[in-house]
């Protein structure tokens, strides 16, 4: 069976992270240098890669190990799901909102910053 582009690049990129000699930071530097529509594919395959991340993460959560990376991925993926439930994303095809179940601890308040009157302080 023949291996898609993706596939291939995929796997490169898998063989070329193996190496003590890559610099993640090069790479990261070099893929946000790209014009917009390139950065929304980008953001796109980054957002597949912290959802499918953090399906690991949940498994080997209950197995009692992990790693640094995948608590990261968690994290991010938290983010994008709250990020998801107040902003319309029409550009950008991010895995799918119904597996975006948000749990809050407590409600979201709107930050106030500086002084504050209660009433009209012209009347």
């Amino acid at each position: 069976m023949a291996k898609t582009v993706e596939i291939k690049v995929a796997e490169q990129l898998v063989n070329l992270t193996d190496d003590h000699w890559f610099n993640p930071t090069i790479f990261g530097r070099y893929l946000a240098d790209q014009p917009v529509y390139t950065i929304d594919r980008i953001m796109e395959m980054l957002a597949s890669v912290i959802s499918e991340l953090d399906k690991v993460y949940e498994l080997l959560k209950v197995s009692g190990t992990s790693s640094e990376g995948l608590m990261l991925a968690n994290e991010l993926n938290e983010c994008i799901k709250a990020y998801m439930e107040d902003n319309v994303i029409s550009n950008l095809k991010l895995p799918k909102p119904t597996l975006y179940k948000v749990k809050r601890e407590e409600p979201v308040r709107q930050a106030v910053f500086g002084w504050r009157e209660d009433k009209d302080p012209f009347q």
